[in-house]
């Protein structure tokens, strides 16, 4: 199963994502905004960082992965997945 079809198809509650926090899977799950259900999504293990965001037309989708290294930290992978899923939110919003 990936992480798109483990989602729910609607934006994530906050409850849901302090569950997803606290689960194994993921190290940090954590809304790209402030308050109210997160249609903007960070997700991150040791290795990877993706952001995923919704659309009322398409759903969830995987809008950017990087891959963690020494060269590159988590906070830099977190920084561009968040700059993709804004831009994919912008986007959606200009259709």
């Amino acid at each position: 199963m990936t992480l798109i079809d483990s989602l729910p198809p609607r934006p994530l509650e906050p409850q849901e994502l302090t569950s997803l926090n606290r689960s194994d899977a993921f190290e940090l799950v954590v809304a790209v905004e402030s308050d109210g259900p997160a249609r903007g999504v960070l997700v991150a293990t040791a290795a990877w960082v993706k952001g995923v965001a919704y659309d009322e037309a398409s759903g969830w989708s995987l809008v950017e992965t990087v891959e963690l290294s020494d060269e590159l930290p988590r906070i830099e992978g977190l920084q561009a997945c968040e700059a993709a899923v804004l831009s994919f939110q912008d986007s959606e919003n200009e259709a």
